[in-house]
């Protein structure tokens, strides 16, 4: 068992606008976990996350506060506070933040995000 606190879990930049703090994941100070990973990612007021697919891994996004769009391979969908986002492997996605508040989403991907799983 691993116990955390988002103050203990360090903060990384994903790209200049997506902030993610990793919970679970491969990290080692992270729970290690191979098939799973947990994060909440922050998306500043009018900004984005870069554009992405993965080639193996699955990812959910809960939206836990504010608002926006979140484009996957270019159909748009309006996403607020408790929508859920499936995303499958090769589906080039990203999350834009229309409002004036952070937007933040709860992220489980699976198996665990690693950055060469990325294109």
């Amino acid at each position: 068992m691993k116990f955390f606190r988002k103050e203990d879990v360090k903060p990384f930049l994903a790209s200049k606008n997506e902030i993610v703090h990793q919970y679970t994941g491969r990290l080692e100070k992270h729970g290690s976990s191979k098939q799973h990973s947990l994060a909440i990612m922050t998306i500043l007021p009018n900004s984005a996350s870069d554009p992405h697919a993965h080639k193996v891994a699955e990812e959910s996004f809960l939206v836990i506060k504010g608002a926006g769009v979140m484009d996957i391979d270019g159909k748009r969908i309006d996403i607020k506070v408790g929508d859920c986002v499936f995303v499958e492997p090769g589906e080039r996605h990203t999350v834009i933040n229309t409002g004036n508040e952070s937007l933040e989403c709860v992220l489980a991907t699976g198996p665990a995000w690693r950055p060469e799983d990325s294109i």
